[in-house]
């Protein structure tokens, strides 16, 4: 564990500047741990191997592809370099020969292939509905909906988009907040996108009285959850 100061001139001094930037971002309680491997050090969450030789001798090089520091196109444009490693040549083909039959069947490809939908660098991950695919997608839904009436669940629809004092309550804040998509109002609120379903039906199960009754209450919802 590194003094967070001195990390950074260190980062700085090497030409590190990007790791610099990213200790400097860091929340003020967050330890700075740096591994070592022989003379290298590098920032990182560690654990790293206790030798090189423990990595394997079987690898290879992926792919290359371009990628803007932090996702942000008015950054610098870096080169990413992927690889991966195994502890023999029969593991590290087996694992090819897995990922060329998985390009096969990639539902982006597929979906692009055959009309039913297309995903957009400007919005990574959300899927654009063809209108094949919508009705494939309501298809599904429809058949949930049937068995999930038949096993005796509520359907019900919580908000999209909550208070911060909300997730706090709930605990996701603490435990989330660098995988939740929070934007702030101009009246100075701080808000969320809900990264899950459940704590709005514990709202619901909240509201008004409830008798043993009624249990075993079973509620579902075809919720939109948003995580990065």
């Amino acid at each position: 564990v590194w003094n967070r100061d001195e990390a950074i001139a260190h980062f700085k001094d090497i030409g590190e500047v990007y790791k610099a930037e990213i200790i400097s971002d860091l929340p003020a309680d967050e330890e700075i741990s740096v591994y070592r491997q022989g003379d290298w050090k590098d920032l990182c969450l560690g654990p790293h191997l206790p030798s090189t030789g423990k990595v394997g001798k079987a690898f290879k090089l992926t792919k290359l592809a371009g990628a803007y520091w932090r996702g942000d196109h008015r950054n610098a444009q870096l080169q990413r370099v992927y690889g991966t490693a195994f502890a023999n040549d029969a593991d590290l083909a087996a694992h090819l020969a897995r990922l060329e039959e998985a390009e096969k069947r990639d539902h982006r490809r597929i979906g692009r292939a055959q009309d039913l939908f297309h995903i957009q660098e400007e919005g990574r991950g959300m899927v654009f509905w063809h209108p094949k695919g919508w009705i494939l997608w309501r298809t599904i839904e429809a058949y949930m909906r049937r068995r999930l009436d038949d096993a005796g669940y509520v359907e019900v629809k919580t908000p999209q988009v909550l208070d911060r004092s909300f997730w706090e309550k709930s605990g996701h804040w603490e435990k989330y907040r660098p995988n939740m998509f929070v934007c702030e109002t101009v009246e100075n609120e701080v808000l969320s996108l809900k990264p899950m379903n459940c704590p709005g039906h514990v709202q619901i199960f909240n509201f008004g009285q409830r008798s043993y009754r009624e249990l075993p209450l079973r509620m579902a919802e075809f919720g939109a959850c948003h995580r990065y």
